[in-house]
């Protein structure tokens, strides 16, 4: 024990004398937050050990792409209108969900003996939920599979979602009841609710809330209609259609056998042969009567 806290005494000394001899930058907030359309404050704060005029710059990083927001002691681009300079800080004015990114402060001091400091921050910009897109089915079957969704994507931070029966609230976890004749899951951070199988009882009014940090929406509650499968309906309908097959193979079988169908047939073939053999007839009686 004691040997542990002589290295961590050694360490934090150390730590000290580095910082004395250098460039140390002490902004602890590596995290900022805010809502949209509103101000950003970016801390850079740092201590020098000799140099007088620092130089500093401000990135901001997304992704891939790397831009400079404080190059040569002036704001460069679009943030000569959308950010003002508090000493090294950066206010960032008006910011929109497009802002949230990594931000980096980057100090040289050249004429300290460690020349070189810097820090990353993160922006988050923090939007309210628009109204979520529920899909709720008007009817069901019992017994069936039925999924009914509920998202929107405006919301930052992403929003998590509640469903509701009858504004009695569904858990976010699976359950399976079986003396209420339930079975259900609900995925708090997609939305969807999940019969598998849907039973009568879950007949009802549906609705679901949209909620993060900022603010909550819900969507109009629709109703569902849960209906059992009928087995009667069913045999009557495979009956009925049996039936009409039956006596359709039937009125083609007795067609068949009267005959009705060959007799058409053969006096199709009879007036062809006679319509072939009609101009030979003539042309014979023609030359007859030349002849004598």
């Amino acid at each position: 024990m004691l040997k542990v806290e002589a290295f961590l005494c050694s360490f934090i000394l150390l730590e000290l004398f580095y910082q004395s001899r250098g460039v140390v930058i002490t902004s602890s907030n590596k995290e900022v937050e805010t809502r949209e359309h509103k101000s950003a404050h970016l801390p850079c704060v740092f201590n020098l050990q000799s140099t007088q005029t620092p130089r500093v710059e401000w990135k901001k990083i997304k992704g891939k792409q790397v831009t400079f927001m404080y190059f040569d002691r002036a704001l460069t681009g679009e943030y000569k209108d959308r950010a003002k300079m508090k000493g090294y800080s950066i206010e960032l004015l008006r910011v929109t969900r497009d802002d949230m990114a990594t931000y980096r402060c980057e100090v040289t001091a050249k004429d300290d003996t460690i020349v070189f400091a810097e820090k990353e921050f993160k922006l988050s910009v923090l939007v309210p939920p628009v109204v979520p897109k529920c899909k709720v089915p008007s009817s069901a079957l019992s017994g069936s599979k039925v999924v009914l969704t509920c998202k929107e994507s405006e919301g930052s931070p992403p929003s998590n979602y509640t469903w509701y029966k009858d504004n009695t609230i569904l858990m976010n976890r699976p359950v399976k009841d079986s003396t209420s004749n339930k079975s259900y899951t609900v995925d708090g951070r997609t939305g969807i609710l999940t019969f598998n199988p849907v039973q009568k009882s879950n007949s009802g009014s549906y609705h679901c809330r949209a909620q993060n940090k900022v603010a909550s929406t819900i969507c109009s509650a629709q109703f569902m209609q849960v209906n059992d499968l009928d087995i009667g309906a069913i045999v009557i309908t495979v009956v009925i259609i049996a039936l009409v097959l039956s006596l359709c193979g039937l009125g083609m079988y007795y067609t068949h056998k009267k005959g009705y169908l060959g007799r058409s047939g053969s006096s199709k073939e009879k007036a062809t042969k006679q319509t072939a053999a009609s101009p030979v007839n003539e042309e014979f009686k023609h030359t007859k009567s030349f002849v004598i």
